[in-house]
């Protein structure tokens, strides 16, 4: 299993216009093979800091999401929201067994 995480700082005022402007991003990635979870999570101490946490069967099904339209697209519109650039930290983990 792959995990990701990236952490997004979006300009001051912009983040319910960011926010709403990933759902179509995240609604088409949960639908791709291989996706297990894929979830945008707002950091309670830090108002405008967001991170999209993502879990993958494996690298090639990552691979594969990020040469997808709706991922193009939405890399697009970065620049009108963002502050810095996303900090993202990928590996890879095994799931427990229960």
């Amino acid at each position: 299993m792959i995990v990701v995480t990236a952490k997004m700082t979006v300009k001051p005022g912009l983040k319910d216009e960011f926010v709403s402007g990933c759902q179509e991003l995240i609604e088409a990635t949960r639908k791709e093979e291989g996706c297990m979870s894929y979830k945008l999570y707002s950091d309670t101490d830090i108002q405008n800091e967001l991170v999209m946490l993502e879990f993958w069967e494996d690298i090639e099904s990552l691979n594969i999401h990020m040469e997808t339209e709706h991922f193009k697209k939405f890399g697009d519109i970065l620049d009108k929201f963002l502050v810095a650039d996303i900090d993202v930290i990928s590996y890879s983990a095994e799931q427990l067994q229960k």
